[in-house]
């Protein structure tokens, strides 16, 4: 219904206002200084990819938008986000995946793309799936950061990781400096409320069933 768009709406900006506003101030730097580094982590359904897609819708025309992802895979297919990224690019790359050449060669021919041409914002998702090969690039294009001008974005949900977990030795070994955290989290009892609410319902327990997950609430409300 209407009612439940409108409820879709306008959860992509309630309390998420900060973390939209720092991203802008990173894309204005990377634009005109060095590259850096974004990792949004939070629970399922927190709204990390709702969050990019805001930002993203509003620097399109200034930067090229890149963007790849993890698949949850009982064999996580090595760089697949690559993949993704290189039919969006050049079918060069594409063609070094696809023959198997050295992951060295695959990450630096792609480093010299990214430096050619206009601003790159590149997202690679779930990266608590991420394999190894996957990794290595995070790493290899963390450490280079500083010499492009490009936003590196990666999600992840912290709640599936432990300590020993390959991606975190891949996030402390990427330079402090130019790197920025954001954690999202729950919405707040009053966000929801405003949310069901506008949706035309009263519901004392929302919050209490959804935990603030703006997913599950956006569902609670939908099937209303």
């Amino acid at each position: 219904t209407v009612i439940n768009y409108l409820a879709k709406a306008s959860m992509q900006l309630l309390e998420r206002d900060q973390f939209i506003s720092d991203l802008n101030v990173l894309f204005e730097r990377i634009k005109n200084e060095n590259g850096f580094i974004v990792s949004i982590s939070g629970e399922a359904g927190i709204g990390k990819t709702t969050l990019i897609e805001h930002f993203t819708s509003s620097c399109k025309d200034q930067a090229q938008v890149l963007w790849g992802s993890c698949d949850d895979l009982f064999t996580p297919r090595p760089l697949a986000p690559l993949y993704d990224i290189a039919n969006q690019i050049n079918s060069k790359m594409a063609k070094q995946l696809d023959s198997g050449s050295p992951r060295p060669s695959i990450f630096s021919n792609f480093f010299k793309e990214i430096q050619n041409g206009i601003p790159k914002i590149i997202v690679i998702e779930d990266v608590h799936w991420a394999d190894e090969s996957t990794l290595d690039f995070i790493k290899f294009l963390g450490r280079r950061i500083n010499k492009c001008r490009s936003l590196l974005i990666i999600t992840y949900r912290d709640d599936e990781i432990n300590s020993d977990h390959p991606l975190k030795l891949a996030l402390s070994s990427l330079q402090s400096n130019y790197l920025k955290r954001i954690k999202l989290t729950p919405l707040s009892e009053s966000a929801v409320n405003s949310l069901a609410a506008t949706s035309g319902r009263i519901d004392s327990l929302l919050y209490e069933m959804t935990g603030g997950n703006p997913l599950l609430v956006t569902e609670v409300l939908s099937n209303d």
